[in-house]
């Protein structure tokens, strides 16, 4: 509160005063804008920083993930084999050691998670079910022990929680009033697997045979369908990647010794008007708003309860805080690069339906083309950040409630995050990132140096250590595309194709 005191106050006299003393109420202003977005860099690249409760359950679906690819191959080997009454539920001996495997793979993930967020009890509500879930004798005293943990807690959902979790798996019988009362608990607090785990025992052990078989087929279907849509990521997967390596390999063999036009340097006919000062003005303004927002988006988080109050209102939440955080620095593109010399938006930053010989269509097929070089390259990208710098993959809050859009299967839902991600995240990032700041770097460094700053920079924002090499692999390919193409619209669409396939894939993975 005291930093948007004083920027207020300071930004009201930049406005009110004149001459000389608006002038340094205005260089006040910058200075001091500079310094709180240094300093929110600093708070949040601190443990203070960071949104705790977020990472951890990431990891948690990350485990999920594991157990529903074990359950699909348990369901698809059984099937094979002529006996799908068995595939799952307590007893099936399909393959054991493949099983055990991905249980112990899950616990471990779990296990850390809760080392990182010892006090967020849905970690071992998860935890409980994976172990009992395993059915091996060494895990029981653990069992026991997490369960224990959640029925002694004062909070009375934790305490149902783990008191129904012993009653199932230890008592082994509850009554027929109780299995309501536990199926309804565990259908609010639990997600995907880890529900269906516990159900399938429920309706088991208190003698529910329906409800049992019905879930039972219901948990089947699931399981098939995950290898579906597996299969067509895969195929759509591998040709995207295909198209990719021919349209890299026709690029590196049409490119010219070098790269760029010369019309778009110092001195050239495109080159623009603004200097370093304004880019810097920019992004520190679009910085500092994004950390003002982001220093109440925790609040919001915890008063609205975002990550358990629904899919709908989470997914209305993220477009109007992206709108509020991001939408700005276009307005400020806008204010400090365009009105001043009196230049249209559009044509600043290149935002064009048609650029030389060049027109809509074709420049949409240049970003799908681009999407497409996208695929094998961040793949290459991921595998050799976790092979060499030990990267775990993204950390981005917004992925759990992505995750949870995907479970909740409500369509106006899913809409509005497509609308986020494939088209309000695109247009901004792209006419900050390629419009604006890469023009901006054109007119003093070459082509390719820009492509790699502002790639580089692109990652740096996003402050995901996790994906930092393949978010900078994907700004230096949508920079590549915005210099060939001299329109911002093919890094347009292939920024949205991106987005959305990852949704898309989130959707088929994770989805009811």
């Amino acid at each position: 509160m005291i930093w948007i005191s004083v920027l207020a106050l300071t930004g009201a006299l930049s406005l009110v005063l004149k001459d000389a003393a608006r002038l340094r109420a205005r260089q006040a202003f910058v200075i001091l804008v500079s310094l709180f977005v240094v300093h929110s860099l600093v708070y949040t690249t601190s443990k203070g920083g960071k949104l705790a409760k977020a990472e951890p359950i990431m990891e948690s679906d990350r485990a999920e993930l594991l157990l529903r690819f074990d359950r699909s191959m348990q369901v698809l080997e059984s099937w094979a084999a002529g006996a799908a009454g068995s595939a799952v539920g307590e007893g099936s001996q399909f393959s054991a050691l493949k099983q055990k495997d991905f249980h112990s793979e899950a616990k471990k993930v779990l296990e850390e998670s809760i080392d990182k967020n010892p006090d967020l009890s849905i970690l071992k509500v998860k935890l409980s079910v994976v172990l009992a879930d395993a059915g091996r004798a060494q895990y029981k005293s653990e069992f026991e022990k997490v369960v224990g943990e959640l029925a002694s807690k004062s909070n009375a959902k934790d305490s149902a929680l783990g008191k129904a979790l012993r009653a199932i798996y230890l008592n082994k019988e509850v009554p027929p009033s109780d299995a309501r009362a536990y199926a309804e608990l565990f259908q609010r607090e639990l997600p995907g697997w880890y529900r269906d785990a516990v159900l399938l025992r429920l309706y088991k052990v208190s003698g529910e045979s329906k409800k049992l078989e019905v879930l039972k087929g219901q948990v089947e279907d699931k399981a098939l369908r995950l290898f579906v849509s597996t299969l067509g990521i895969i195929v759509v997967g591998a040709i995207a990647s295909l198209i990719g390596l021919i349209t890299i390999v026709v690029q590196l063999f049409t490119l010219s010794r070098r790269l760029g036009d010369p019309a778009d340097e110092k001195g050239g006919a495109n080159v623009v008007p603004w200097n370093l000062d304004t880019v810097y003005a920019v992004f520190a303004f679009w910085l500092a708003t994004q950390f003002l927002v982001g220093g109440l988006s925790p609040g919001a988080v915890k008063s609205f309860n975002l990550l358990n109050s629904g899919a709908l209102l989470a997914a209305v939440c993220t477009a109007v805080l992206y709108l509020i955080s991001n939408g700005p620095g276009v307005l400020y593109v806008y204010a400090f690069a365009c009105r001043p010399y009196n230049l249209s938006f559009f044509e600043a930053v290149r935002l064009r339906w048609r650029s030389g010989s060049l027109g809509p269509v074709s420049l949409a097929l240049a970003g799908f083309a681009t999407w497409c070089s996208a695929v094998p390259v961040v793949i290459v990208a991921y595998l050799l950040a976790s092979k060499l710098l030990g990267s775990q993959g993204s950390s981005n809050p917004i992925i759990t409630l992505v995750l949870d859009a995907a479970r909740s299967s409500d369509l106006t839902a899913t809409i509005l995050f497509y609308i986020t991600l494939g088209v309000l995240a695109p247009f901004v990032e792209e006419t900050l990132f390629r419009g604006f700041l890469y023009r901006s770097l054109r007119k003093y460094v070459g082509a390719g140096t820009s492509i790699f700053a502002s790639g580089a920079l692109f990652a740096a924002v996003h402050m995901d250590a996790g994906a930092v090499v393949p978010l900078m692999c994907l700004g230096c390919l949508f920079a590549f595309v915005f210099e060939r193409t001299k329109s911002l619209l093919p890094s347009m669409v292939a920024h949205g194709l991106w987005n959305s396939g990852t949704f898309t894939l989130v959707l088929l993975i994770f989805g009811n």
